[in-house]
């Protein structure tokens, strides 16, 4: 194994989806696209599904068709869009899709149809987020799909654009949007059993867009949906990042570290490298800005992050040697860094922290504190 590694605490997971749990009545759709969030996603539906999930969503195809090899007993739903050359390959693993254009769903009959199945698919309704979904002024396209042969309209969704934010005025706005396109098309004739709106936010603090499903994602990660939302919830980080130090080294006043020599040494200083880098999802913007923890002691990156090795400034951390353990994200002692935390050093968010360490970084994954086996699949040991 690498010196640089991941660990994936299952049972933190099971943990946060049942703190979640807590907040609803509704079915939950735990989201898993994006490898679970950079997490793995078979270990982390495997874990789920033992909690008693049966359905899940992710954002592609490719996604679901790994969920669905692993997992063929499950409801697997793909929120984003599919290709009109991928619906035969939908329909035949019996996956559910977001129709949002009545040219998709007459593909989408014409590949149940030639396969003799009927297929169930959502319908995507933008109220505001102006990304994908019909507009109000489409419910008659919607009517038509639901008189086209093969085709099971089982649920209708929206996403929130502002859910994650203290005041809820436009989620409500669009809350009554969603509402009076459920209930036009109710009137029309056309009965939805499933609804769905609440993210991981909405999940936590707007219960009126719960509905009969919601779909938690970050949050199950152990990750606030925003600084505003979440803090209370009791919810702990999944994923912790560390490696080992693979070089110590004493420099003298005014010697330069990394490319473009951006840090002088003030002093005669010692400096840690660590074998990870910005390929490895370690970003290039944290160059003498981020920190790490060694000894359960915080130490500055010093230097420009470089694709695979980043150096620390570690003088007045005793005894720093070569194997040392150092935590990028994760706990310390008394200290602890978060995706949060790194991603405000960034200007970004904690989705992209996660999902952005690499592949190439190996996950180990916990269970009970204890290693458990990964399938060759979700790991890269």
């Amino acid at each position: 194994m690498r010196q640089v590694w991941a660990e994936v605490n299952l049972q933190t997971l099971k943990e946060n989806f049942i703190k979640l749990q807590a907040y609803t009545r509704s079915e939950m759709m735990p989201i898993v696209k994006a490898d679970a969030y950079g997490h793995g996603v078979i270990p982390v539906v495997k874990t789920l599904q033992a909690c008693g999930v049966k359905r899940f969503g992710v954002a592609l195809l490719q996604e679901a068709l790994e969920v669905k090899a692993e997992f063929p007993e499950l409801t697997v739903m793909v929120i984003g869009a599919t290709e009109l050359d991928q619906l035969d390959a939908l329909v035949k693993a019996e996956i559910i899709p977001a129709i949002f254009h009545l040219s998709q769903a007459q593909a989408l009959s014409e590949a149940a149809v030639k396969q003799n199945k009927t297929v169930r698919l959502h319908i995507k309704v933008d109220t505001g987020m102006n990304r994908i979904g019909f507009k109000e002024q489409d419910l008659a396209e919607i009517i038509k799909i639901s008189a086209l042969p093969n085709l099971f309209i089982e649920g209708i969704f929206t996403h929130f654009a502002t859910a994650d934010i203290r005041d809820l005025s436009f989620a409500r706005e669009q809350l009554n949007r969603f509402q009076d396109c459920y209930d036009n098309l109710k009137t029309a004739g056309l009965t939805i059993p499933i609804r769905h709106a609440a993210n991981s936010a909405a999940i936590i603090q707007f219960p009126e867009s719960h509905f009969e499903l919601v779909r938690p994602g970050i949050s199950l990660y152990g990750l606030t949906p925003s600084v505003q939302i979440g803090g209370n919830v009791g919810l702990e980080p999944v994923m912790s990042w560390k490696a080992k130090v693979s070089h110590v080294q004493s420099i003298k006043t005014g010697e330069t570290v990394s490319y473009g020599r951006t840090f002088q040494a003030a002093y005669p200083s010692r400096i840690a490298t660590i074998p990870v880098g910005y390929a490895d999802g370690l970003r290039r913007a944290l160059s003498n800005q981020g920190e790490m923890i060694v000894q359960g002691t915080r130490s500055m990156m010093v230097g420009r992050v470089c694709m695979d090795q980043t150096m620390l400034e570690v003088t007045k951390i005793q005894g720093v040697q070569v194997g040392d353990v150092v935590t990028i994200l994760g706990k310390d002692g008394h200290d602890q860094i978060t995706a949060t935390e790194m991603a405000e050093w960034l200007g970004t968010i904690s989705y992209e922290v996660v999902c952005g360490i690499s592949k190439r970084v190996p996950r180990v994954y916990l269970n009970d504190t204890e290693e458990t086996t990964v399938p060759k699949s979700s790991t890269q040991l």
